[in-house]
């Protein structure tokens, strides 16, 4: 029996609100990458989840259409006048891109449908499209889309945790991979770890949820039958939330990249139980080298125990190892780079952890770290001990690196906060301090496991414009020390010295774009306005509506 319920639906991912992100490098890569096909910078990463989207979708229109604008610049009514239906998904940090779009569907007359997290009953989309879908959408889809067929569909619908065999499969033939620097997949949805912030547990559950591992060579296969042999993001929301299943996972990636002929670089988010002693960490380690993961991206927040404490971050306390001890082990047993994800703004932190938490970062070997101000986020247990307190100042935009806090701060003030966020991105991406970050990065990382990739991924071929545009100065200062390194661990001219020194590089090409963060934030922070109430700590808060209650009670 026919599926078909239209002939032709258009999938539009919506640019992020700013360009100017942590996690663009859009300064980066429009410096010293090729741009894309319509001339504008290549992005970082693909629209995974409206790539899944558009592979479910194959049975019920005899036409699709994915557009990313944030690599396409042609006008959307292009592809939407001969639409039937027009499905739009994003994040929080595209919520005013995606509000945008939506109005323009709906003003050509488009039946509309939007998903994503950045949708909730209170989203301005609410009074803009005509259905919506809340959380995962792959247990409400299918009713979605026979009521669409039957034009009784709801206005809105609200997924549930769908089964890891439900997963939507991405099809990578949907979009041009020439496009992006990375390429990405899902094999697990969920943590178990209860970190206040965090928005994950509630959105994907606790239960570690993971792809069956044919769905995951499709992936892969798929990815390598169109050419792509580039790095692969395993977007998955802790990678090893279950150790023992994480374990399965690694050894058949292991598998796939034998049996189609290539192991894909990887990287993952993960956190640094990775560290622990016990024997199957241990085997977790072996098992992330031999899968070829290059990097890994940890969530170590904050160096202040009793910040990690108050955020319930106690995986991070666990063994004797410090915490930059544990990255190092971490990077000494599996041969991968790090990189941290820190946070300023705890309840606990003051204006002296600044230069504590600057100090920490610069004793570590990561040279990338996405260091933020905490936001309370919504379905997270930060936002409703924020709300019950009377703190939240605002939404937040979910673009973790923009500077701003959206709730008061309990020992420094709004305005304290953002300037002293300011002066750890200035102390953790001076130069000095960034270089030597990365000298100890090259010490560590195995050139065999970035050898297959690094030496001929065509990063040298951006040597002259590293060499010779902004921040060149800076690059060939250090360049003997890496070299250095590079000959002193692989002797010169072969492949691991290669890799090394094409690492070097590309952590240069990197640093451009860290340092156009900075100088963003500068310019940011010089130009803000800050209200009376910006300017007083909760602690301080607190005490006026003491004192004036206490004088209250003397006089009745």
């Amino acid at each position: 029996m026919s599926k078909i319920i239209g002939h032709k639906a258009v999938l539009i991912y919506p640019e992020f609100d700013t360009q100017d992100t942590f996690w663009s490098y859009a300064k980066s890569l429009k410096m010293y990458a090729p741009p894309g096909e319509f001339g504008r910078p290549k992005r970082l990463l693909p629209p995974l989840g409206l790539m899944g989207l558009y592979n479910h979708l194959k049975p019920y229109y005899e036409q699709l259409c994915l557009i990313d604008k944030n690599i396409d610049p042609r006008p959307i009514s292009e592809f939407i006048k001969d639409a039937d239906h027009v499905y739009i998904g994003g994040m929080m940090a595209q919520e005013q891109s995606l509000v945008k779009l939506a109005q323009q569907v709906k003003k050509a007359h488009k039946i509309l449908i939007v998903g994503g997290t950045a949708i909730s009953p209170q989203s301005p989309l609410m009074q803009i499209a005509d259905h919506l879908l809340e959380n995962e959408a792959e247990g409400v889809i299918d009713q979605l889309l026979d009521e669409l067929g039957k034009g009784s569909a709801k206005k809105y619908y609200k997924g549930s945790f769908a089964p890891a065999e439900n997963f939507f499969q991405p099809d990578y033939a949907a979009i041009n991979m020439q496009n992006y620097v990375h390429m990405a997949v899902q094999i697990s949805r969920g943590c178990p770890e209860r970190c206040e912030f965090c928005d994950i547990p509630s959105r994907f559950g606790k239960a570690f949820r993971v792809t069956p591992w044919q769905k995951t060579e499709q992936s892969f296969q798929q990815m390598k039958d169109l050419g792509w042999t580039g790095q692969v993001f395993i977007v998955d929301d802790n990678f090893i939330g279950n150790p023992r299943k994480a374990l399965d996972v690694l050894k058949s990636l292991y598998k796939i990249g034998e049996k189609i002929g290539y192991h894909h670089p990887k990287y993952t988010e993960l956190t640094l139980r990775l560290a622990d002693e016990s024997p199957v960490m241990a085997e977790l380690r072996h098992w992330f080298h031999k899968a070829n993961f290059i990097n890994g991206f940890y969530g170590v927040e904050t160096p202040n125990e009793a910040s990690l404490l108050e955020t319930d971050k106690r995986q991070n306390l666990r063994g004797e190892r410090s915490l930059v001890d544990k990255l190092r082990f971490i990077s000494e047993q599996t041969g991968a780079g790090v990189m941290m994800g820190m946070i300023y703004g705890f309840d606990h932190d003051s204006d002296d952890s600044v230069q504590e938490f600057i100090d920490f970062v610069n004793a570590s070997h990561a040279p990338i770290v996405m260091a933020g101000l905490l936001n309370a986020l919504p379905c997270t247990p930060l936002i409703a001990r924020m709300q019950k307190e009377g703190r939240m100042i605002q939404a937040s935009s979910g673009n973790n690196s923009d500077g701003i806090i959206n709730f008061i701060p309990y020992n420094f003030s709004v305005r304290q906060a953002e300037q002293n966020y300011l002066r750890i991105l200035q102390g953790i991406y001076h130069p000095q301090a960034y270089f030597d970050r990365v000298m100890r990065h090259l010490e560590l990382i195995d050139p065999d496991l970035q050898s297959n990739f690094r030496a001929s991924n065509g990063a040298v071929a951006y040597l002259v414009k590293i060499l010779s545009k902004k921040h060149a100065l800076t690059y060939w200062r250090y360049l003997p020390v890496a070299l250095a390194i590079a000959n002193r661990r692989c002797g010169l001219n072969t492949s691991g010295y290669l890799a090394i020194v094409a690492e070097y590089f590309s952590l240069c090409g990197q640093y451009t774009h860290f340092s156009s963060q900075v100088n963003a934030q500068e310019k940011n922070i010089a130009q803000r306005d800050y209200t009376d109430s910006q300017k007083v700590t909760w602690s301080e808060l607190k005490s006026e509506v003491s004192t004036v209650t206490d004088a209250e009670n003397i006089e009745s």
